[in-house]
């Protein structure tokens, strides 16, 4: 056993500043919870003896990915307490769950002592921010069970960062995405990519691009290519939804030319998505049909409307109550791209009908309050 001095200063209520000096004592008696590692005791024996992989998670996936670890073909798992600790302080009610996952006897969540442990502590460097440091630790955790490990069963680290990732990559260990992983095991477990969390923020985008196959359920080589090819870099930002709205200069230079064209948009009142600009240059209403081409407009706001070319014009849907009996002259009509002209002319499908609260509803008419 060895102990190490942590000192920093802190300052008190009363404004006093304290030097505080902390012992950390690292062990070398702190198993791996394998029964595959000749080591480790049969009482600390955790992790099964007949799986394919360990994993490794770090704590984003930890705190976003809760369902995806609670799933029962989640088993193997190896928690490194300093990810414990970060989960704690972050969120309550996932450290309640995560803890409740390692107490489960059936999923096999093996608590590992890494901050206590002489081979996989590790120190802050100058500069370091603490989580870089705390990715460290955890690579250094999976490096260690790679190697004590190795030939017996893969070690995977399951992390959504990027950089943690491509780190971990250069260090010859096996590492994935939550997607990527789930996507490796689809034919067995197709379940899985449904409880992944679209968050994620935190690099799913860049593990759907990853292939699958190899170690780990999921293909460590093949992750490794496609991290590298990637360059390590953050994931890319998802695709904008709305165009950016343009300068009120060029909005007013398109209304001269007959570009745009002017009016306030009334939104249908039983589709929040299509809504009628009326323009005395066209002469007729416009439809302004769908999410994307009321670029985040409201009812009421006074917009600028362009023309889609004629062969995507459509009519407002059949489908809703009040749009069927409309006359089909809609010759100054704009739609979302890829619109059905002829919509108007399929039988229409099953009406939904829809009443204002302070209206009356009457069954045998059908509705009573009309378009």
């Amino acid at each position: 056993m060895k102990a190490r001095q942590n000192a920093f200063l802190k300052k008190t209520k009363k404004g006093t500043v304290r030097k505080v000096v902390r012992e950390h004592y690292l062990r070398d008696d702190i198993y791996s919870g394998s029964p595959l590692d000749l080591e480790c005791p049969p009482e600390s024996h955790k992790l099964g003896a007949a799986s394919e992989r360990y994993l490794l998670i770090d704590t984003n996936v930890a705190l976003h990915q809760i369902d995806f670890l609670e799933h029962a073909s989640t088993s193997d798992v190896i928690v490194c307490s300093v990810v414990l600790d970060e989960v704690r302080h972050k969120n309550a009610a996932a450290y309640q769950r995560l803890r409740a996952l390692c107490a489960s006897p059936t999923q096999r969540f093996y608590v590992f002592a890494n901050e206590n442990h002489r081979e996989t502590y590790v120190t802050a460097e100058p500069g370091e921010s603490p989580n870089d440091r705390n990715d460290r630790a955890i690579r250094a955790a999976a490096k260690w069970y790679s190697n004590r490990l190795s030939g017996k069963v893969a070690v995977v680290l399951l992390t959504n960062d990027a950089d943690n990732r491509q780190k971990a990559l250069d260090d010859g260990l096996n590492a994935l995405s939550v997607l990527s992983y789930a996507r490796g095991l689809k034919d067995s477990q197709p379940a899985l990519v449904d409880l992944v969390a679209a968050a994620a923020a935190a690099g799913d985008e860049q593990g759907a691009d990853e292939e699958a196959g190899g170690d780990g359920g999921g293909g460590g080589e093949a992750a490794g290519a496609a991290a590298r090819r990637s360059g390590g870099s953050r994931p890319a930002k998802r695709a904008r939804m709305f165009a950016e709205h343009k300068s009120e200069a060029e909005v007013q230079a398109g209304i001269r030319e007959g570009r745009y064209h002017q009016g306030a948009l009334r939104v249908l009142r039983y589709n929040p998505f299509e809504g009628c600009v009326g323009s005395d240059s066209v002469g007729s209403d416009i439809l302004v049909s769908g999410r994307v081409d009321m670029n985040r407009a409201l009812d009421g706001d006074i917009v600028a409307v362009e023309l889609l070319p004629q062969d995507e014009w459509k009519r407002e849907s059949a489908a809703l109550p009040g749009n069927h009996h409309r006359s089909n002259d809609a010759a100054g009509s704009s739609g979302a791209a890829g619109g059905d002209g002829d919509e108007a002319d399929a039988e229409p499908g099953a009406e939904v009908f829809q009443v204002a609260p302070d209206e009356a509803f009457d069954a045998l008419g059908g509705g009573g309050g009309g378009a």
